[in-house]
């Protein structure tokens, strides 16, 4: 991981926060935005029960690679040295994605992404370890075929995805890069029981760290075959939180935080709550830009923008995106479950240190790996 990059990303978030002060206090909105992400594509190979994008076949509207790097530069014209985290769908079925890759390297545009694994092809690894990620996250719901392979609705992709990985570490390895391998994984009523087992493969095949999230209500085979919501099943959901905090405490890389560990069982419940900062950020920090273009700060909130037809400043500073800002800050979803556990949840300062620490000290000893078989 870039450590210089890392220290400008914190000095930036802390900037952030007195820009957000004057405008939740003083009226004076000199926000802009922190965290971006770009979603290429809602074109998915995989048929997850848990997300509806493998369902969605037409997407006529894409914008091109070379929208995206247009897009980019405008961002970085704005707002300086930035990262951005690329996902789907699946973004390796995205037509130029790698050339986005390779055009964010050249331009010095930090970039991590997320896939299901799928597109980790020998090739595919070894120019996307020479564009030099800052993170590759590999989304993976089970150590046991049997269950990661029926709620991703294709045969064999977990032994896909484990020898995907390892054609990553290889390549990142042999470039001489340096970026954490972490495994995702969404928590339902299908793999619980499991997690602990999952941790342990995660060490295994020498990815960085797992990172846990509850499965949300995108779909309907979530309200029918995978929320948590009997009594027993909550009672073991919450043993098995209690033996990840376990692990977590002796050193295990687990990278999901204790306090949204710990709330796994409320969610479950739909119990109101927040561990994010209040009120919401997303409106004074999020740039997301989807597939068609739109620039959105939140899935609950009206595009602000489009990157066809405006550039990064001129969309942030819009009417549409002053409108936008002042009813996030007054979003009454906030605590809702959704939200709570959502990605979207902006952790204070001290939580993300702890995670960027973390990541810094597992990803180490995964170079030290790479040096030990490069000798």
């Amino acid at each position: 991981m870039d450590k210089a990059f890392l220290a400008r990303s914190a000095v930036e978030r802390l900037q952030a926060v007195s820009r957000e002060t004057l405008y939740l206090h003083g009226g004076l909105d000199r926000t802009r935005p922190v965290v971006v992400q770009g979603m290429v594509t809602e074109r998915c190979n995989y048929r997850c029960e848990y997300c509806a994008f493998g369902r969605r076949e037409s997407t006529a509207d894409e914008i091109s690679s070379e929208e995206w790097c247009a897009a980019l530069l405008t961002l970085r014209e704005f707002i300086g040295p930035f990262l951005i985290q690329f996902a789907g769908g699946e973004p390796f079925v995205k037509r130029g994605f790698l050339d986005i890759l390779d055009f964010c390297h050249e331009q010095g545009i930090h970039f991590g992404l997320i896939t299901n694994g799928s597109g980790l092809s020998e090739r595919n690894c070894r120019r996307l370890s020479n564009a030099r990620p800052f993170n590759v996250d590999v989304s993976v719901d089970a150590s046991r075929a049997e269950i990661h392979d029926a709620v991703r609705g294709v045969p064999g992709s977990l032994e896909s995805i484990e020898a995907g990985v390892g054609r990553l570490l290889e390549a990142r390895r042999t470039v001489g890069a340096v970026f954490p391998v972490r495994i995702k994984t969404t928590v339902h009523r299908r793999n619980q029981g499991t997690l602990s087992d999952l941790v342990r493969w995660v060490e295994a095949i020498g990815a960085t760290s797992v990172d846990f999230s509850p499965v949300r209500r995108w779909t309907p085979e979530v309200e029918e075959d995978l929320w948590i919501r009997d009594s027993k099943s909550l009672q073991s959901l919450e043993r098995e939180i209690a033996e990840l905090i376990r692990l977590k405490r002796a050193g295990a890389p687990i990278e999901t935080s204790e306090e949204k560990l710990s709330a796994f069982v409320d969610h479950f419940e739909d119990r109101e709550g927040s561990l994010a900062v209040s009120p919401c950020r997303v409106g004074m920090r999020e740039y997301h830009i989807r597939p068609n273009g739109d620039v959105k700060v939140c899935w609950y909130h009206p595009a602000i923008g489009n990157v066809r037809r405006g550039d990064a400043r001129s969309i942030w500073h819009g009417e549409k995106a002053r409108a936008v800002r002042l009813n996030t800050v007054q979003c009454e979803l906030f605590k809702v479950h959704s939200c709570a556990h959502s990605c979207l949840g902006h952790q204070p300062i001290r939580k993300l240190v702890a995670r960027t620490w973390m990541l810094m000290r597992h990803s180490g000893r995964g170079a030290a790996r790479d040096a030990r078989k490069e000798g």
